[in-house]
């Protein structure tokens, strides 16, 4: 008798002890485990009403997301001006836009470029300059700089050499200040295109935008705290030689404190800050506090930084070579049309460009009239995002730190502590049932994870056999069906089969359902700390879903302690993780978006489609790991497995037999066509007395994406077939005896050569040696003249036991070639805006050994890229282009290839 009582009081303080501890221990609550509760039903919701439930909820939140993401200013017009004092007027920036896209490509070195468009600009600033208020001095200044741009440690791939290249800039500053030396903002837009191209995104709107923001500040009143510089700069696409040009001669570049950059890799839609720094703490806090529409996040920054976007932008030049802070803001929706014929102003909406000014003249108003930090830590970070559009959130990196510390170790204890306390009013040997299933539980998370992954790579592989890769590329939402269907019913497979044996140990669904969510905020609690250690501070968006998960449970935990699970749990349940799935909807639009244009331009050396089907499923997984727990409280969830599959195997074969699964599109508006480059080649190869040796000419092709095949060349009607150009040539020849435009060795793989009629060359490409002599012992300088087009290359590659130690174009050498490492070979561009009177004139200077004395000791290969002018498409050639598919963007120009022996 006296034993049973100590057993009963035993049993008392338990309940005692579990009821204080689930009143006081906000993270231990023992919701669910008292007599009468839930956790003693097995009684399941049914299928039906939660399925229809789900894809409500889910297609309402996919509709939140959508429309932030495409929520864009009504612009404001030319006739209500009077009605918006001091505000950005959207139509006569459209306006600017207007006159600069109908002057069309503006090439580098062009007269379109070099004349027409710094005429046009020169006009449009003398018009602001005449209607300014008094109260600004207004200063314009046309720069030709010339120089040598050689790569930074970690900067530009190549070397360059430019000459006269046209910089229309202009200052903007209280007349009245007598502080000459005031540090400056510089607003960089680049104004030149890429060959064919209007250039109206890439980077027309951002002149236009750049000039109505100018105007605005003109007409103002009170002049800025800090003077405003606004580079228009115009060779951004011959390797950001504008800028380069700028920050390096420029008097003004010393002045410069900050900067804002302008550029696009899309058209239209919203202009996103993806690049900030270095110290951009202050810079990022002042866009979230001026900008009205944000659109900035630090995934983006992440994204760019791991080299998943293949270009850089004038934010590099800045950076490197100035050493100032600042933000690179740029368009990418709509990347199809980015450097194409398409990229025109029937896809830059009014909106758009309204939406782009109001954020700029917001943002250089702020930055221009509040106090700089005299400390500009180059190494301070701050995370930011905007969320849906509607508002940043920035924090420092320490609180970063703080915050991936306080989560990750609320995660674990509410987790240990909730498993802990089941032994206040659970039958003996619970404790270890409960905390081996939640053990069990992150196991099986992780073989979820892996079977998925492993199901869109299987899919990818059958998909890439059965010639079906990018089926996605005009229509990304097949990307669901195709990829993220399967891999969540793989996922949904593996969760199920453990369930059925979690079912029978616990005896109870509403406490697996908890076992198994814990198991799933522990695995994402080690995901946390995972990329924690590895510094990815993108994990932001992971510590939303970490938050909701702690404390959304625990707001359950409270409000259900004492009732029995129902509707209202579940819809509570849903609502707690509303905020994370709308950020990731929110957020994996965006990356999608980014990532499936770029597909078709980056070449063959990857598959596309394994990175957008992974990035699909990683999503996919994000969003479905907190509802497969639910699965334990539905009737028949095994029906969820085959609306999966039945849904993929409709989408597999509609991309099979239908148009849907053809990979690109045609029309004006909605154009995603492939792009497919071609050049006219002539190649010469000269002996070492100057005589030609061989010459021939062909057609160069090389495609940018996955689908580059020999049968592309067919409107072309090659006289002798198409052949794959020889990877071993390189070894032999400085790239593969072949005009590269830019350094891009691995292009090579998806090159073919055709034999072809002889291009007209009116302006022929020379280097002639005009003198050498001995300035040492193994010393010998070698002095070239350079004649031709205003785009040319220099391969210099010195014999195998030669050696560059100088050149007369810089006091630096240049950066060898990574590729060629036994022989080393200098790439090395040269362009100029406007003709030289005299040839340019280069100097080497070699260490020769003396067993080379009296033989070749170097090769030189000089390419010529005629980009603009009736010579760069001779008419023949260019009709020839015009039988491409209308589905295909097949551009291309004249090109040369000279070798020669020294």
């Amino acid at each position: 008798m006296e034993k049973n009582r100590k057993n009963l009081r035993a049993n008392t303080n338990l309940r005692k002890r579990g009821k204080l501890a689930g009143d006081f221990t906000p993270f231990g609550s023992t919701a669910g485990m008292t007599d009468g509760n839930s956790y003693n039903h097995t009684w399941k919701f049914p299928f039906l009403p939660c399925l229809i439930s789900a894809i409500f909820g889910f297609v309402l939140l996919t509709g939140i997301s959508t429309l932030s993401d495409h929520r864009l200013p009504a612009p404001i017009l030319l006739k209500d001006t009077s009605s918006h004092p001091g505000a950005f007027i959207g139509e006569r920036a459209y306006k600017h836009l207007e006159r600069l896209t109908s002057i069309g490509p503006r090439v580098a070195g062009s007269y379109e470029n070099e004349i027409r468009t710094v005429d046009l600009l020169m006009r449009e600033i003398g018009f602001i300059k005449q209607f300014a208020n008094s109260a600004h001095k207004i200063t314009m200044d046309i720069q030709r700089p010339s120089g040598v741009m050689t790569p930074m440690a970690d900067g530009i791939d190549h070397n360059t050499i430019y000459h006269a290249l046209a910089n229309v800039v202009v200052k903007i500053e209280d007349k009245n200040s007598s502080n000459i030396n005031a540090e400056s903002l510089l607003v960089n837009a680049h104004f030149d295109s890429v060959f064919g191209s209007p250039g109206a995104s890439d980077n027309g709107v951002s002149v236009a935008v750049a000039l109505e923001v100018l105007e605005v500040l003109s007409r103002r009143s009170e002049p800025t705290r800090h003077p405003v510089i606004f580079l228009f700069n115009g060779a951004e696409e011959k390797g950001m030689l504008g800028a380069h040009g700028f920050i390096t001669q420029h008097s003004w570049a010393k002045q410069v404190g900050a900067f804002v950059n302008l550029d696009a890799c899309g058209a239209g839609g919203r202009e996103i800050v993806f690049q900030a720094g270095p110290g951009n703490s202050w810079l990022i806090k002042a866009y979230a506090a001026a900008a009205p529409y944000p659109f900035a996040n630090i995934v983006a920054q992440e994204i760019f930084e791991a080299k998943l976007v293949p270009s850089d932008t004038d934010f590099k030049i800045f950076r490197d070579f100035g050493k100032i802070p600042g933000l690179d803001l740029a368009y990418f929706k709509n990347g199809y049309v980015y450097h194409t014929k398409y990229d025109d102003i029937q896809h830059v909406s009014l909106s758009s460009v309204q939406r782009a000014g109001d954020n700029l003249l917001a943002l250089v108003s702020k930055l221009a009239d509040s106090d700089w930090p005299s400390m500009r830590d180059s190494g301070e970070i701050v995370i930011f995002f905007d969320y849906l559009g509607l508002f940043m959130i920035t924090f420092s990196n320490l609180s970063w730190h703080l915050l991936n510390i306080t989560l990750i170790t609320l995660a674990f204890y509410q987790s240990i502590a909730w498993v802990t306390l089941q032994d206040a009013d659970s039958p003996s040997g619970r404790i270890g049932t409960v905390c081996k299933q939640v053990v069990f539980s992150c196991l099986t998370g992780v073989f979820q994870m892996l079977g998925a992954f492993f199901a869109a790579w299987l899919i990818v592989g059958v998909m890439t056999l059965a010639g079906f890769t990018m089926s996605w590329y005009s229509r990304p939402y097949v990307l669901v069906g195709l990829y993220g269907m399967p891999s969540l019913a793989v996922a949904l497979f593996v969760f199920l089969q453990v369930s059925a044996a979690q079912e029978r140990a616990l005896k109870s669904s509403f406490l697996m359902e908890r076992v198994q969510f814990e198991g799933a905020k522990l695995n994402l609690t080690l995901i946390v700390l995972l990329t924690y250690m590895y510094g990815i501070r993108a994990n932001v968006l992971l510590l939303l879903w970490l938050s909701s998960a702690i404390f959304g449970r625990w707001f359950l935990d409270k409000v259900y302690r004492r009732k029995t699970i129902d509707g209202g749990w579940l819809l509570l349940h849903f609502f707690s993780f509303a905020v994370p799935i709308l950020q990731t909807l929110y957020l994996s639009d965006s990356v999608i978006a980014l990532l499936v244009p770029i597909s078709g331009r980056n070449g063959i050396h990857s598959n596309p489609d394994l990175l957008v089907a992974m990035v699909t499923v990683a999503f996919g997984l994000l969003i479905a790991a907190f509802f497969f727990p639910l699965a334990s409280l539905v009737r028949h969830a095994r029906r969820i497995l085959f609306l999966l599959m039945a849904g993929h195997l409709l989408v597999v074969l509609a991309v099979i037999f239908t148009p849907l699964g053809f990979p690109y599109s045609t029309g004006i508006v909605e154009a995603k066509p492939q792009r497919v480059q071609i050049l006219h080649v002539e190649r010469t190869f000269y002996e070492s007395n100057g005589l030609v040796r061989r010459r021939e000419s062909g057609y160069w092709l090389f495609g940018w994406d996955h689908h580059i095949k020999p049968e592309l060349l067919a409107p072309l009607e090659p006289r002798e077939g198409v052949k794959l150009v020889d990877e071993s040539h390189c070894h032999t020849l400085p790239y593969c005896g072949l005009p590269y435009y830019f350094p891009y060795l691995k292009r090579i793989r998806s090159s073919y050569w055709a034999p072809a009629p002889q291009p007209l060359i009116y302006h022929p490409t020379r280097i002639e040696l005009i003198d050498q002599k001995l300035t040492g012992v193994d010393k010998r300088s070698l002095t070239f003249t350079l004649t031709g087009p205003d785009h040319m290359t220099l391969m210099i590659w010195p014999i195998s036991g030669v050696k560059l130690v100088g050149w007369s174009a810089s006091k630096e050498l240049p950066h060898a070639d990574s590729f060629y490492t036994e022989r080393p070979l200098y790439f090395v561009t040269y362009f100029y805006g406007v003709q030289p009177d005299t040839p340019y004139e280069l100097t080497v200077t070699l260490e020769v050994p003396p067993s080379l004395s009296g033989k070749k000791v170097l090769e030189i290969a000089v390419t010529s890229h005629i980009l603009h002018g009736h010579e760069s498409i001779a008419n023949e050639f260019a009709n020839t282009l015009k039988k491409f598919p209308s589905w295909m963007y097949a551009h291309g120009w004249t090109a040369t290839y000279s070798h020669w022996s020294f």
